[in-house]
């Protein structure tokens, strides 16, 4: 069980206090970002800027469906949606999974996409990055991926499936071992700011 003091801010409650908690450690789509070259560039001249939430058509698709797919996984797989910012054991490890079971042994992941992945196996590597570092984040066991396949007619997105596609990552000690020292060499070089 992931204790008590390891939940640090709550997006939906306290926004800015969640933007805030994030800048206190490397979060999973930082590692995510930060695991190539290029990446690891940008993600640094990112850390140091203000972030914001970037609103887009395939970003607000994605807000808009995603309470649907969190539902849908809780009803399924009884992982609840979850809006916490989690630390790790290390305090600057930090991630914000979609669900967490009540065990906290099981966490979700939901993404929308134009492009139907057809297995868990075939998710984009970064997707894969950030699931890791999720499961490293709370100690899980295995994560519930579900997502849905979006279309575009006459200029608006709408869903392609009346419910989602799920799977389930396990733990990859392997990548996790890559993801912590990414992290920790991020952190290092954006200063600990």
């Amino acid at each position: 069980m992931i204790k008590a003091d390891r939940f640090l801010a709550h997006k939906e409650q306290d926004f800015e206090g969640w933007i805030q908690a994030r800048r206190s450690g490397v979060t999973a789509t930082q590692v995510a970002n930060a695991s190539t070259k290029a990446g690891f560039e940008k993600a640094a001249s990112d850390f140091l800027l203000e972030w914001s939430e970037p609103d887009n058509p395939y970003m607000r698709f994605g807000r808009d469906w995603e309470g649907l797919m969190a539902d849908y996984v809780e009803a399924e797989y009884n992982v609840a949606p979850n809006e916490w910012l989690i630390r790790g054991e290390n305090e600057r490890h930090l991630a914000t999974p979609d669900g967490l079971s009540r065990d906290h042994k099981t966490i979700g992941e939901y993404k929308t996409t134009g492009k139907d992945w057809g297995t868990v196996e075939k998710l984009p590597l970064r997707y894969k990055r950030q699931i890791q570092w999720q499961l490293h984040v709370t100690g899980a066991e295995r994560c519930v991926v579900a997502w849905l396949l979006r279309e575009e007619i006459d200029g608006e997105f709408i869903p392609a499936w009346f419910e989602p596609a799920t799977g389930i990552v396990r733990r990859d000690e392997e990548m996790i071992e890559e993801l912590i020292a990414t992290a920790d060499r991020l952190w290092e070089f954006v200063g600990g700011k």
